[in-house]
């Protein structure tokens, strides 16, 4: 049967209810139902262990149910608010009958005390080397104890919630097969299952789902990713029925078509909440057209993204295709924002906005600048000073304590250091992205006259309230893209700097300021200064989330801003002024 699948991150149960909604009125048959609360545990166990944060979000069996063998490893109070939590989403499922869909990682990385009690459970370490500090393991599931702690969870996890179709990611993120090429490690495992052919690993690990689904009476359907182009041919003929490996059977491709962005990490607007993607949602609508075999995934970002929403409800199910149908679906839809009169502005508009996330969509090295860098290495909120090292614990701590840096504070305090990688860095770096954003800037510059122009235009106030807030979203993407310019063109004056020998003069004009690169670097710390300040407007006025935050400090984490973010901001500006005359410590000036 042809699978219609919604997927939304919701926040409690009366969204889940609406999401439903929803997704009976988009003719679903499935809904994702395997959302869980943020794993935070997992970091508390070394919050100087970057690492588990790709780990917090992702939903995994043992996240819902601790069975017996690992009760006193895992949280059980954890698993049981995620369990309650599942009954109630069920419920409402069967209200409307909708089917619910497990999206997840396994096998999941343990702790490191269940290996220590149980040797023989240890499977392949799964983590990334210049990325974590410790070495995570998943467990080995051709143990037969393994294999059957799963089986017998996987079917009191489908006793509560009928799972019959399960989406699964291995061999990333924290967890892992045995002996696949795809571990960042390299292959690797225990001795003991060194001899299982690749294919009769993985058809393994997909029927443990299908024979725990049995248990509760249900037939699934299992698919997996990351299975490595070359396995592929050894896996397909030893699939079974219900099996699938990279959407693809023995006999067939299954094509998983995806309408909307369900990963922010390959969102590249991320970490803006829910910026206008029109015209892309639009490509993703005429490319699902005449594949009535395909399944289809309709990913929302947000139950608040009415654009997307309203158009998916009007044309997924039958749009036009070409030119004349893309630009006539768009252009009727700005009319329901501004009136026939101004739909045009509006689509020109949508259209601005996703030439200049094309112009940066190339800075992207297993993830994208503005996620590696923004978020993860905290540009957005860290302050740009000459001698990060010297910083005391209260200036640094609020964002050292949220960087992805598994290295040394040396390579922390580098701003270019992304996840181990310095590809940003030197002269090809500096100059890749200034050309980049010099491009980009009157495209987008256009794209908020365009949105904010057309404010006054709105035909009721839920238009007026998007209008407003898309024109806040894009002022401050801008923000972003100037604080990443700023950043990489700052770290690149510290890297040509001198750290060794005291600066001198060697001006000889009376005009000049001293050493051209101190004046350069002050200029670069006004501009961010001004930046961080219009920011800090921009969220305050703002009625909305414009920028992804965590719900509590509680939950900061490295993927995910914190709540303060403007009392950070603040916090950034101040230390910047109290440290800018720590340049003169490795540049001349005439005003000392």
């Amino acid at each position: 049967m042809r699978k219609i699948s919604v997927e939304c991150p919701t926040a409690n149960l009366d969204e889940y209810r609406r999401l439903a909604e929803l997704a009976c009125e988009l003719g679903a048959t499935h809904l994702s139902a395997s959302q869980v609360e943020l794993s935070m545990w997992q970091w508390n166990v070394n919050r100087h262990d970057p690492y588990p944060n790709w780990s917090l979000h992702r939903p995994t069996i043992f996240k819902y149910i601790v069975p017996e063998e690992l009760k006193g490893y895992l949280p059980e109070d954890y698993a049981k608010r995620n369990l309650e939590t599942l009954v109630k989403r069920v419920e409402i499922l069967k209200e409307f009958g909708l089917k619910a869909t497990f999206n997840g990682m396994e096998p999941a990385y343990l702790p490191e005390k269940v290996y220590r009690d149980h040797p023989t459970w240890r499977g392949p370490r799964c983590d990334q080397a210049r990325r974590a500090r410790t070495e995570y393991y998943a467990p080995c599931i051709d143990n037969p104890e393994v294999r059957s702690m799963y089986v017998r969870t996987i079917g009191e996890l489908c006793k509560v919630a009928p799972f019959e179709h399960f989406q699964l990611m291995t061999n990333d993120s924290g967890g892992g097969l045995c002996w696949n090429d795809r571990l960042y490690p390299g292959a690797n495992g225990p001795r003991s299952c060194r001899h299982i052919d690749i294919g009769d690993r993985v058809v393994n690990f997909l029927s443990m789902f299908q024979e725990g689904a049995a248990l509760a009476g249900l037939e699934a359907e299992v698919n997996t990713r990351n299975i490595l182009p070359h396995d592929v041919p050894a896996v397909l003929p030893k699939l079974k029925k219900g099996q699938s490996i990279n959407n693809r059977t023995l006999t067939s491709v299954t094509s998983v078509e995806i309408v909307g962005f369900h990963n922010y990490y390959l969102d590249n607007s991320n970490p803006i909440a829910r910026l206008a993607r029109m015209s892309k949602i639009a490509d993703h609508i005429q490319n699902i057209q005449g594949k009535d075999e395909s399944n289809i995934q309709l990913a929302i970002r947000d139950l608040d993204e009415i654009d997307t929403i309203r158009f998916m409800k009007k044309y997924y199910r039958s749009m036009e295709k070409g030119f004349i149908g893309k630009y006539s679906a768009l252009l009727d839809m700005a009319s329901g924002f501004v009136g026939k009169e101004n739909s045009e502005t509006l689509v020109e508009a949508w259209e601005l906005i996703e030439k200049v996330h094309d112009r940066f969509e190339p800075l992207d090295t297993g993830g994208h600048i503005f996620l590696l860098g923004t978020i993860h290495q905290r540009w957005l909120t860290r302050p740009l000073v000459a001698f990060p090292a010297e910083l005391t614990p209260e200036e640094k701590n609020y964002y050292r304590e949220f960087q992805f840096q598994a290295q040394t504070e040396e390579d922390a305090d580098n701003m270019l250091d992304l996840q181990a990688n310095r590809w940003l860095s030197g002269v090809g770096g500096f100059n890749l992205y200034r050309m980049i954003y010099s491009e980009a800037m009157p495209q987008l510059d256009a794209a908020i006259r365009k949105m904010s122009s057309l404010i006054g235009c709105a035909v009721d106030k839920e238009a007026e309230k998007y209008l407003t807030a898309q024109t806040a979203k894009l002022k401050a993407w801008k923000c972003i893209m100037t604080n990443a310019r700023n950043v990489i063109s700052f770290q690149f004056y510290l890297d040509g700097a001198d750290y060794d020998n005291p600066p001198k003069d060697t001006t000889s004009v009376i005009g000049d300021q001293g050493d051209i690169r101190f004046y350069k670097m002050n200029e670069i710390l006004r501009d961010e200064i001004d930046n961080t300040i219009e920011l800090i407007d921009i969220l305050k006025k703002a009625d909305q989330p414009i920028i992804h935050q965590a719900e509590s400090k509680e939950f900061e984490n490295v993927m995910l801003l914190g709540p303060d973010l403007t009392e950070q901001l603040e916090k950034k500006i101040s230390i910047m002024e109290n440290h800018r005359r720590d340049l003169l410590r490795l540049f001349s000036s005439y005003n000392r």
